[in-house]
């Protein structure tokens, strides 16, 4: 993957597959589908290899590239949701992702809910045996614009809060009754929001128990959240790589600026929080299959960490480049774009915090 970043997908070939009409390259994509790239991390049923920790070191090394391409919908969130769910059907479309075929989103997140994916009022009701009506709208869906296939979150009983009564729907997004608004963000990625007025699906298209796909969904999105962290320490690495470089050849009054001390020590600082983000994000990709309270306390200790920690440095190599670092033409500027929007992409910090908090006091209710 780093040879491939450093030969094939380098600052001008990233700019260049932005401008593209979908917002990325099909070129990368297949590439990425031909290389098992797409696989890594999936279950041996849907055509997958390795494990979390593996897929987190893909997604590192993607990270240093900050790809427009959303192999993040598709590879660390949709198709870890569907390979978990059990149904063969279900798994095909993961593994026809991995392959290449049609790509998904998860249509989850609500306006009134920020970060809250549970905090639900879209609706799927079922007016006759066998066929559900789904209304309601859908805001920020990663991926959604390039999305074939969206894996849709409504409610199917209970209160808008609740965690329970949630279903999950796998639903055409060029279906009668679906609009898609494409919305890319500042850093390069591609999102969507989604309308649904009076989409009809059979029951064959949900996904998992009527009323308890809350459990699937979170795993799938902390998986999401880890391989984020992950993309987001490689960001990390190649800022910190870039000033390095900038520092030891800028010269300043005949001298390289790397020659003043305090230059020397902010370089440390930066080395060490790159160091300290891989090592949490490493901790919480060996933590994902394990027991889900553990899982969860895990992820978000790293999107904690490494959310701050990202946001920080960014802004300290753009200002250790001075005035040059906020041009477009200057690779840093982007890297910083990308750490910023890390920082609120699956919860920012403080609500990961608050997530911890909560953890913390139902454990001490249950003891």
């Amino acid at each position: 993957m780093r040879r491939y970043v450093e030969r094939g997908y380098g600052f001008e070939q990233r700019r260049a597959a932005l401008a593209e009409p979908d917002g990325f390259s099909r070129k990368h994509w297949q590439a990425f589908a031909e290389m098992g790239w797409l696989a890594v991390g999936l279950p041996e049923a849907c055509g997958g290899l390795g494990d979390a920790a593996d897929q987190a070191l893909l997604a590192e090394e993607l990270g240093r590239a900050q790809p427009a391409e959303p192999w993040l919908a598709n590879a660390a969130l949709c198709a870890p949701l569907l390979a978990a769910c059990g149904d063969p059907a279900h798994a095909a479309i993961a593994a026809a992702m991995a392959e290449g075929g049609a790509m998904l989103a998860l249509a989850a997140w609500e306006t009134q809910g920020r970060y809250d994916a549970f905090d639900i009022s879209t609706t799927a009701q079922q007016h006759e045996p066998g066929q559900w009506t789904l209304d309601g709208r859908k805001t920020l869906v990663l991926g959604g614009g390039s999305a074939a296939v969206l894996l849709v979150l409504a409610r199917s009983g209970g209160q808008r809060r609740d965690r329970d009564g949630l279903t999950l729907f796998a639903v055409p997004a060029d279906m009668r009754g679906i609009s898609v608004d494409a919305l890319p963000t500042y850093d390069g990625r591609q999102t969507a929001s989604v309308t649904l007025r009076r989409a009809t699906v059979p029951d064959s298209a949900r996904i998992g128990p009527v009323d308890g796909a809350w459990p699937l969904v979170e795993a799938a999105i902390d998986q999401a959240t880890v391989m984020a962290c992950a993309e987001a320490v490689g960001t990390m690495s190649r800022a910190f790589d870039l000033t390095r470089d900038y520092l030891v050849t800028r010269e300043q009054f005949g001298r390289a600026l790397t020659a003043n001390q305090v230059i020397r020590h902010r370089l440390v600082d930066l080395y060490v929080s790159v160091e300290q983000a891989r090592a949490i994000t490493e901790l919480a990709a060996n933590a994902l299959h394990g027991d889900a309270v553990a899982r969860m306390r895990a992820v978000s200790h790293a999107k904690a960490f490494v959310s701050d920690a990202g946001r920080a440095l960014g802004e300290d190599v753009v200002q250790l480049h001075g005035a040059v670092g906020m041009t477009d033409e200057m690779e840093i500027g982007h890297c910083y774009k990308r750490l910023a929007a890390h920082a609120n992409l699956f919860g920012d910090a403080d609500w990961h915090y608050e997530r911890l908090a909560a953890l913390d006091h139902a454990a001490q209710a249950q003891a």
